[in-house]
């Protein structure tokens, strides 16, 4: 080939090696690698383990024990049915039924509905456990109720031993609390006079005060001739262990919800 035949090559024209291993060094590009910075982790204090671990401690120490009154509840409802259905719901059977399932069944459920340590109803929502906890309240108020006045109308509203009398207490209170908390709930002119707050804490004071009593109405119950005839003396001092059980621990959730109560009182005034 002739040197006119020779093509040109200009600077400027790219040329493209299809086979060669080796880039121009006007392609190569170069190459950053990005470092990043070192990861921080923040250390726990030797304290804020020790604080969380204690607190697990407690939870699963208050489920262990609400399980343990859920038992008693469930043996004393359970036993008590069991011998007023086999003897006969009638006069002081009936009334021995209705307390029982209205005061240590419906009203100790109740008082426990929104205890944060409850198996049954933790993982309910607040308006989901207020609506169990007006139902059930209503249901024992209504079956406690009914089973006191049918023994005092039974023995002319004279009486005079320690059971009746507690009786007859645990009936005027649970009046004034399911009073209290209906005229809260259906009347105006009460929400303006008292704050809610205020109402809230007097209607739970009254509930609490009349389940225990009811609860050691029915502990007094075990003495009465009604109870010893049908079941050994052993047996009556386990329904008397099984009862305060139920009403110590039953009694936690409703005192510390009360306790909270007067001290967001306190701090308004």
């Amino acid at each position: 080939m002739s040197e006119s035949e020779k093509p040109v090559l200009s600077r400027t024209q790219t040329s493209v090696d299809y086979g060669s291993t080796i880039r121009t060094e006007s392609l190569r590009r170069p190459t950053f690698i990005p470092i990043e910075s070192p990861r921080r982790y923040s250390k726990m204090t030797h304290g804020s383990l020790s604080g969380h671990e204690a607190q697990n401690r407690l939870q699963r120490l208050e489920y262990f024990l609400n399980v343990l009154n859920q038992m008693c509840i469930g043996f004393v409802t359970i036993y008590i049915s069991y011998l007023t259905l086999r003897t006969g719901l009638s006069g002081t059977g009936l009334h021995a039924w209705l307390v029982t399932i209205g005061f240590s069944f419906f009203m100790a459920e109740g008082v426990m509905i929104h205890y944060g340590g409850n198996v049954l109803t933790n993982g309910y929502k607040r308006q989901t456990k207020t609506t169990i906890h007006w139902v059930l309240l209503t249901l024992g108020g209504g079956c406690g109720a009914a089973g006191a006045l049918i023994k005092m109308i039974q023995k002319g509203f004279l009486l005079q031993s320690t059971h009746g009398r507690l009786g007859m207490t645990a009936f005027i209170l649970c009046i004034l609390a399911m009073s209290s908390g209906l005229a809260a709930l259906f009347s105006p002119r009460i929400k303006k006079l008292i704050t809610p707050l205020l109402n809230k804490t007097f209607h739970n004071f009254l509930g609490f005060a009349c389940f225990v009593i009811a609860l050691v109405t029915q502990y007094y119950g075990y003495q009465t001739g009604y109870f010893k005839s049908r079941s050994e003396t052993d047996f009556q001092i386990l329904m008397k262990c099984l009862t305060l059980i139920s009403l110590v621990l039953s009694s936690y959730g409703p005192m510390k919800a009360l306790y909270e109560k007067c001290r967001n009182i306190s701090q308004q005034f």
